[in-house]
């Protein structure tokens, strides 16, 4: 006993009292018009963010964010930034606003901020933005339905703080823009996400990783986020496949393997990068359904040091606890999808993959 006791006692603090985490529990949840509106939280650490992104065969590519913050002077801080590359035509805008500057509606739900909007429902999202001269309106509507990972929160901590996700994980995209001169029409495809976190992410996640592919009206997404320090330190993460509307997969336990790494060399915490892997798991509730797949780096798009882009207020006061460094790819991929069915094959070589290291 006395042996126990002294080994208790020498033990470090964060071995002792980990704070609990509860991840993506209850049933599945429907993604209705309440899950758009921003959450506005108090803390000091507060962030929430909306990402939409389409593709337009053989003429370019849209991106639209929305981000409100709590980080630096003031609380619910918003940027509005977005562009629409169309060939050798671009148009971009970029907005802080302070809270004052920007507006949103409940119901029906609606985001107003600067030269951009944000309205609709789940079935059907309006981006609008005009500037210079300079305008697109866009309506994204499902192919896959909107969805949320169970009740889709992340709980850290005896407080319970948490962070949310709703992913839309295929889009038809349709719509309008004029860039100096007359209305074009535009159509594709495209995905989004709405996210907020009552904390920053630094203080709740010192690792997190996206992967998202897409082949016909297949999809695969994947999430994956390890704890800080304090947190109990399981791993968490999920993974989605759909078919059209259907849900194929839905998986909360995952075998991940790293078949390609870098170290960061760059960086004084030398992060480690897993730049390719491999993955396998099955359905959340039916265990028959299994997958299993591969993703494979093609090219490293960038390495983005995220306190440099951060003004020098936020700057500030982030640096004290995190130094985050995003890193950004282009990868292929390779999936295996068993199903009562049969077994489908979901492949191709224009998959997405985001890696952020928000601390050692």
């Amino acid at each position: 006993m006395k042996l126990i006791a002294l080994i208790l006692a020498l033990a470090p603090l964060s071995a002792l009292a980990a704070e609990p985490v509860r991840a993506f529990f209850g049933s599945r949840t429907v993604v209705k018009e309440q899950h758009m509106v921003p959450r506005l939280g108090s803390d000091d650490g507060y962030g929430e963010k909306y990402t939409f992104n389409a593709d337009f065969p053989g003429k370019g590519t849209f991106y639209f964010s929305l981000t409100i913050s709590n980080l630096g002077m003031g609380d619910h801080n918003m940027e509005a930034k977005g562009r629409l590359t169309l060939g050798e035509q671009k148009f971009a805008w970029n907005k802080k606003l302070d809270d004052d500057e920007w507006k949103h509606s409940k119901s029906p739900f609606s985001i107003t901020a600067g030269p951009a909007s944000l309205s609709g429902t789940p079935e059907k999202l309006v981006m609008t933005a005009k500037a210079g001269g300079n305008e697109v309106e866009l309506e994204f509507t499902p192919i896959g339905r909107a969805w949320r990972p169970k009740n889709g929160q992340v709980q850290f901590g005896k407080d319970r703080n948490a962070s949310d996700f709703t992913v839309f994980p295929l889009m038809k995209v349709t719509g309008r823009y004029k860039i100096g001169g007359d209305w074009q029409p535009l159509e594709g495809r495209g995905f989004g996400s709405h996210t907020w976190s009552d904390t920053a992410v630094y203080e709740q996640t010192r690792f997190s990783r996206e992967f998202r592919g897409i082949q016909g009206d297949y999809t695969v997404y994947m999430r994956e986020l390890i704890p800080a320090a304090e947190f109990e330190s399981a791993p968490i993460h999920y993974l989605l496949v759909t078919k059209g509307p259907e849900v194929v997969i839905e998986s909360f336990t995952l075998e991940t393997k790293a078949t390609e790494t870098l170290t960061d060399s760059k960086h004084e915490n030398k992060y480690k990068v897993d730049e390719s892997f491999t993955v396998q798991g099955f359905d959340d509730e039916e265990k028959a359904r299994q997958f299993r797949g591969s993703v494979t780096k093609i090219k490293q798009r960038g390495r983005t040091d995220l306190l440099a882009e951060m003004n020098a207020a936020v700057k500030m006061v982030a640096e004290r606890y995190s130094k985050p460094v995003r890193y950004d790819y282009d990868v292929g991929f390779h999936f295996e999808v068993k199903t009562p069915e049969g077994v489908e094959t979901i492949k191709g070589e224009d998959g997405r993959y985001e890696v952020y290291h928000w601390n050692k």
